[in-house]
């Protein structure tokens, strides 16, 4: 069968996705995506050329040790919209050996702290945390956040790993002999720091979350006796659809923001302190011409928000589904439109 004809009439991009749910029902699933420049004056203004939304996902280097720059859009629906902030932190002054980087966006805010190279040493007299060095930067990323392998072990079957992070530094198994040196952590909770040894502080930071990193893949249901016996390949029972959601812990937002809130970012760039308010785009409206010629009007969410200070562009995704007994082969042509022409 031919794909579906697909009419663009927003200003944004346009991508129509076909996945699964928990009971192997395919959904048809409208994502629109609008990308917006971050100007010196505190405005986010719509980019002239709209890029692709990145549909398998990106990742900073090998996808198996290294942490997500963009997310595989493998979601139908989020619960919530997931704020992530990408970029590096900026000593201010241009060298700092700590200093703090933050992100809110409305009723959502998250503070870390960012420290720079230091060691955890070890003697007869006990442990001590080095001085950090000065820095002019450090990546906002997961690998330098609390986390990582302890590979130490001859038997590869005895090394083990953070669940929670483990592109990360710093984890150590109790179970082995101390290290006398150990890398620590960069990125960290203010409410939690990394104290001595052997401690397993959360890991922080404003990155996508990878869909087998704890507490993420608890969502994902129990794959055990049980379900290997009566719903595989179905998804477990008791999958929780906030799997869906990969923003990390205190960016995700109860519900769906409304897309008009304020950012205010510190730490992040180079002047210091960023503010700016998101567009207050009208949701997109997306129009499905079924086979039978029958109309499905799909009234999209705004479930994701990407801040790249890096690149100073701002990223709003929103999203639609509904249920197609025979995918793609049921839809005869997708028209989006504006949700304020429509």
């Amino acid at each position: 069968m031919p794909h579906p004809e697909v009419r663009n009439r927003t200003s944004f991009a346009y991508e129509s996705l076909l996945v699964s749910d928990e009971e192997a029902v395919p959904q048809f699933v409208s994502l629109v995506q609008g990308c917006y420049g971050i100007s010196k004056e505190g405005r986010a203004v719509l980019l002239d050329e709209q890029p692709a939304p990145v549909i398998g996902g990106e990742w900073y280097g090998d996808p198996a040790s290294s942490s997500m720059r963009l997310e595989p859009q493998i979601a139908f629906w989020k619960p919530g919209t997931d704020v992530v902030m990408l970029g590096y932190a900026h000593a201010p002054g241009g060298a700092a050996s700590r200093m703090q980087v933050g992100i809110r966006v409305g009723p959502m805010q998250k503070l870390v702290n960012v420290i720079g190279p230091r060691r955890l040493l070890g003697s007869a007299a006990g442990f001590r945390i080095t001085e950090p060095e000065p820095f002019e930067s450090i990546p906002l990323r997961y690998e330098h956040a609390f986390g990582g392998w302890d590979r130490r072990a001859e038997d590869p079957g005895r090394h083990r790993c953070e669940g929670r992070n483990p592109v990360g530094v710093g984890f150590r198994d109790l179970s082995y002999d101390t290290d006398d040196e150990v890398i620590l952590p960069n990125i960290e909770s203010p409410d939690h720091p990394f104290r001595s040894y052997g401690e397993t502080p959360p890991p922080t930071g404003f990155g996508f979350i990878a869909a087998n990193w704890q507490p993420r893949l608890a969502y994902a249901g129990t794959f055990d006796v049980a379900w290997d016996r009566s719903r595989k390949p179905l998804l477990p029972a008791d999958f929780d659809r906030r799997f869906y959601n990969s923003a990390s812990a205190g960016l995700v937002a109860p519900g769906h923001l409304r897309g008009d809130e304020s950012v205010i970012v510190v730490g992040a760039a180079p002047e210091g302190r960023v503010t700016f308010n998101l567009p207050g785009e009208a949701a997109p409206v997306c129009l499905v011409e079924m086979r039978g010629r029958n109309l499905v009007e799909l009234q999209t969410v705004m479930d994701t928000v990407i801040v790249d200070m890096e690149q100073r562009t701002l990223t709003l995704q929103w999203r639609a589904h509904f249920p197609v007994r025979n995918g793609m082969d049921d839809i005869l042509a997708i028209e989006a439109v504006s949700g304020a022409a429509h």
